[in-house]
């Protein structure tokens, strides 16, 4: 394994805590028992016999066709074990740890820069690209917590009617390993409007229309970006984008749904 593989894998597990800090370790090994990468600073005697641990349970477990994924739980805390090629991933948390984070963490980030570690290693000339990926991955991480199945938004082709203004916006494509498919981000300080007009009332949905008539109701968060840089834009997310057959740079109109 080259520094360029071993420095992505490492920068991904040093990120646990700052994700989640509910989780107390974490480690990725291989079957020979190696150590590719760990939080800093857990106990190589820790890990040794964890991993010892985990090969007498694979062992016992032959006879029934041997053992992919593991998890213990205990009082206060929560083991669990996944595999990944050739390679397993040992999470040690809180019981009160987000399972969402920790499925996100454990089942889609770390095996999508393993994915991208093996990949690299076979093109050599592209390894260098490499930690520039895991770390929009770990930004990506660190700021969405969120569900890794959600279902994909449907188009409403007769949404019902609301009584509220709408806003003209531009539309911006919203991407990444862990973006919401269903949520779309709008300008903060049209969000901090609408707080404003309608008080007490809870809006948790928007209504997004083109000037072509198509149109769907879907979830929405605050977004506001450095220097403005989010002011007068809805930031959508692939699947919706389809749903309303409209691209980067076009006018929507934007309206909240109120309940």
């Amino acid at each position: 394994m080259t520094e360029a593989e071993s420095f992505a894998l490492q920068t991904i597990i040093s990120e646990f805590r700052n994700i989640s800090p509910e989780i107390t370790n974490a480690f990725l090994f291989k079957k020979n028992g190696e150590v590719i990468a760990r939080i800093e600073p857990t106990a190589l005697d820790l890990t040794a016999g964890l991993i010892s641990a985990f090969h007498h349970v694979g062992d016992k477990a032959n006879g029934i066709g041997g053992i992919e994924n593991l998890s213990i739980q205990a009082a206060d805390s929560e083991l669990t074990v996944v595999s990944m090629s050739d390679r397993f991933l040992a999470t040690v948390s809180s019981r009160s740890a987000d399972p969402r984070v920790l499925k996100a963490l454990t089942s889609v980030v770390v095996p999508t820069v393993v994915k991208l570690v093996d990949q690299t290693a076979e093109e050599s000339a592209k390894i260098e690209s490499c930690p520039k990926e895991i770390e929009q991955i770990v930004q990506e991480a660190r700021h969405e917590s969120v569900p890794v199945d959600l279902k994909p938004p449907v188009l409403d082709p007769e949404p019902p009617a609301i009584d509220s203004p709408s806003n003209q916006l531009m539309v911006e494509k919203i991407a990444g390993l862990l973006v919401a498919p269903d949520i779309v981000r709008v300008d903060a300080d049209l969000v901090e409007k609408w707080s404003n007009v309608y008080g007490d009332k809870r809006i948790t949905q928007v209504l997004i229309k083109t000037f072509e008539g198509r149109a769907v109701i879907c979830k929405f968060r605050s977004a506001k970006g450095g220097n403005g840089s989010l002011k007068g834009t809805v930031q959508i997310p692939e699947k919706i984008l389809e749903a309303l057959q409209t691209n980067k740079g076009n006018l929507v109109t934007v309206k909240p749904v109120a309940k």
